[in-house]
C-alpha cells in the first residue's frame, strides 16, 4: 500500500459517519440478529419493540435517521398507522416473518427469483418501501442503500396514499413532508460524501493498472485474486472479518484505477476454479450461484466510492448504488 493509500485511508476513516437506523421488532432474536448485521462502522442503530416509542423516537430525532428497520408482526400494523399519521415519511427496509408465497424461495438458488418475489410484495407504507426475508439478513445493508436511493427517487406526484384514508389537504401535508425529508436526507449525504470529493483526480496516475509494467500487473492480478478468493470463503461465515476485507479490496482497486469488468473477470476466473473442484470431488456445483451476492456486494462498494469521489456541478439523487 502506498504512503498516499495510508493517507487517504486515515483520512476516509476519520470522516466517515455512520447512517443511522431505527430498528423496530418485537422479536428479540431477530432485533439482534439484524443489530449483529449492522455491527460496523458503517451503521449505528437504535433499537425500538413499542410503537408508541418508535413514533416518539423518530418524532424527535426524524432530521437524523437516515432509514428504519421495521421486522413485520401483530405490532407493525399499529406502528405504521401512527407513522403515517404523524406524517413520518422515511426509507424504510421491512423484513417479512411470515412463509413467503413461492414454498421454495428460502432455498432458491437464483437471486433473480427472490426478486421478482421482492417487486411482487403488497405495498404497506409507501412505494418506495423494501422487503426481506430472514433468510436475506446478510444483505441487509445493500438493501437499506437500496431503500435510500428509491425514497430519494419517489416523484412529488406519486400516489402515497396506500390504504385511501386521506383527504385531499391530507394528501399536501403528507407530499409535503416526502419534499421536506428528501432534501433533509439528501442533504445529510452530501455532507457524509464530501470528504470523498476530488480524491479521485488526486490519485497517482503511476500506480494505475494501465500504466505498470507487465510484471508489476501480473503481481497486481495475482494479489487482487488473493484478496478476492479470501471475501468469497469468508462471505457467508457469520461473525467474519467480510466488511473490512471488502473495504481493503476495493482501496486497492480504486487506487489502481480497476474498472468493474476487471472484477467480474476476478470473479469469473475463480468460480470457475471452484466448479471444477466441485465435479472432481463428485459434488453440485449449484452452491456457486449464491456467490453472485459477494460480487454485487463488492460492485457496490467499487462504484459507490467511485461516484463519491468524482466532483459534479449538481448532486443527483442517484447517490447510492442500488441493485435492480
Amino acid at each position: 500500500m502506498s504512503d498516499y493509500q495510508e493517507k487517504f485511508r486515515s483520512t476516509k476513516n476519520s470522516i466517515k459517519s455512520k447512517l443511522h437506523i431505527c430498528l423496530f421488532s418485537t422479536q428479540q432474536q431477530l432485533a439482534k440478529l439484524v443489530i449483529e448485521r449492522l455491527n460496523s462502522d458503517r451503521f449505528k442503530v437504535k433499537d425500538l419493540s413499542l410503537s408508541s416509542n418508535l413514533v416518539n423516537f423518530l418524532t424527535d430525532n426524524e432530521e437524523q435517521i437516515d432509514c428504519i428497520v421495521l421486522v413485520k408482526d401483530s405490532q407493525s400494523s399499529s406502528a405504521l398507522k401512527q407513522l403515517w399519521q404523524s406524517k413520518i415519511l422515511l426509507p424504510m427496509v421491512i423484513v417479512e416473518t411470515e412463509q413467503p408465497a413461492n414454498p421454495n424461495l428460502e432455498l432458491a438458488d437464483d437471486c433473480n427469483q427472490f426478486l421478482d418475489d421482492i417487486i411482487q410484495t403488497c405495498i404497506i407504507y409507501h412505494p418506495a418501501e423494501i422487503h426481506l426475508y430472514p433468510t436475506q439478513l446478510a444483505e441487509i445493508s445493500t438493501y437499506i442503500n437500496l431503500a435510500i436511493t428509491k425514497f430519494l427517487s419517489l416523484a412529488p406526484s406519486c400516489d402515497l396514499n396506500i390504504h385511501k384514508t386521506i383527504n385531499e389537504p391530507e394528501k399536501e401535508k403528507v407530499h409535503s413532508s416526502l419534499i421536506l425529508q428528501q432534501r433533509r436526507l439528501t442533504e445529510k449525504i452530501k455532507e457524509r460524501l464530501g470528504g470523498y470529493l476530488g480524491i479521485y483526480y488526486k490519485r497517482q496516475s503511476s500506480l494505475f493498472y494501465r500504466n505498470l509494467s507487465k510484471k508489476e500487473q501480473e503481481e497486481l492480478d495475482q494479489k487482487l485474486s488473493q484478496n478476492y478468493c479470501q471475501i468469497l470463503l469468508e462471505y457467508f461465515n457469520e461473525n467474519s472479518e467480510t466488511n473490512k476485507l471488502i473495504d481493503e479490496f476495493v482501496d486497492q482497486a480504486f487506487f489502481a484505477d480497476i474498472s468493474t469488468s476487471q472484477i467480474l473477470e476476478i470473479h469469473m476466473k475463480l468460480i470457475d476454479e471452484f466448479s471444477y473442484q466441485l465435479q472432481i470431488e463428485g459434488r453440485n456445483d449449484d452452491i456457486l450461484l449464491d456467490y453472485r451476492l459477494p460480487l454485487i456486494d463488492i460492485t457496490a462498494h467499487l462504484c459507490e466510492m467511485y461516484r463519491r469521489s468524482i466532483p459534479g456541478e449538481d448532486f443527483s439523487l442517484e447517490l447510492l448504488f442500488a441493485v435492480e
